[in-house]
């Protein structure tokens, strides 16, 4: 089996994914491999890029061993994931920035309910590929239709929220609006690889078939893309700061510097009012529990001053 335009696309790819995995990597290990990282779905992308176009190289000494093709499939469609997370998520980064910034950021649970639409896509996209009678019946089953939809829900959603935390831009700390421009300038070009998906999944034009289609159209609407979409985001990462956690509860205001709880001794506030001095307020940092623990010790320390 000779190697054609479709191997040479694969091979492009491994080209371009093998260093973004290792620059991902370099990323989840200076802002946190944690899922709300965000950075941890590069690596998840990288990965699933580099295994699905290996298993399709692999397929020119075994053209028959249908698992191959299988895998490629699976790593293909399932792409879509990855990126909507990794945005979704650094994009929560940047509300947590306003969080620690000003105290205002929006429920950090919002990320995560379309970061759950997203992961219920993947579930149908497996069962979907995997449950076919062949490739080309498995990209359009019911279960794959169903994730394509799911997707345009999560995108939809992506693009509200970026409204949304846009609107309170100038809440951002200084060197994280950059982080919100790269995914405004990679949520429009998602949308391009999202149409082919749409196309392959719901239309009847063989030139958008994953399997078989046009290699060209498949290059030119979902490579590229998918290749800019992670170095604008990986380059981004790369001059960004490690941040601390955001803290959001009754204690979040602390941080972003509301004068209830301000330090022993600020603006003259360091005595009581008998004249004796005041006890110093508890740093409120930490864990959720250690913040509360604080919060509460710090209020019972003013009762006893006023009392």
């Amino acid at each position: 089996m000779k190697i054609d335009y479709r191997h040479g696309v694969s091979i492009l790819e491994l080209i371009a994914f093998i260093p973004s995995l290792f620059m991902s990597i370099l990323l989840a290990w200076r802002h946190g491999f944690g899922r709300t990282a965000g950075w941890y779905f590069f690596i998840l992308f990288s990965l699933l890029r580099i295994i699905g176009n290996g298993c399709y190289l692999a397929t020119l000494n075994d053209p028959e061993n249908r698992s191959l093709y299988i895998a490629w499939a699976v790593c293909s469609s399932i792409g879509m994931s990855p990126l909507l997370f990794g945005l979704l998520y650094n994009l929560s980064r940047v509300n947590d920035s306003i969080q620690r910034q000003t105290g205002k950021a929006f429920w950090p649970q919002i990320f995560r309910i379309f970061g759950f639409i997203t992961l219920l896509a993947i579930i149908l996209n497996i069962v979907g590929i995997t449950g076919g009678s062949n490739l080309t019946s498995g990209t359009t089953s019911v279960e794959t239709k169903v994730a394509t939809i799911l997707y345009l829900v999560s995108w939809v959603g992506l693009v509200g929220l970026i409204v949304m935390v846009g609107s309170r831009y100038s809440g951002i700390e200084a060197g994280e609006h950059r982080l919100l421009w790269a995914i405004v300038i990679c949520t429009p070009i998602l949308v391009i690889r999202l149409a082919y998906s749409f196309i392959s999944t719901f239309g009847h034009n063989r030139h958008f078939n994953m399997v078989d289609g046009n290699e060209t159209i498949l290059l030119v609407m979902v490579v590229i893309e998918e290749i800019i979409i992670v170095y604008v985001m990986l380059l981004t990462g790369l001059t960004l700061d490690t941040r601390d956690k955001a803290a959001y509860g009754p204690a979040a205001s602390v941080e972003a510097g509301d004068t209830a709880y301000e330090p022993y001794g600020s603006q003259g506030e360091g005595y009581s009012s008998g004249g004796q001095p005041r006890k110093p307020k508890r740093p409120i940092r930490g864990g959720p529990i250690h913040m509360l623990a604080a919060y509460t010790m710090n209020k019972m320390d003013e009762r006893r001053e006023k009392s």
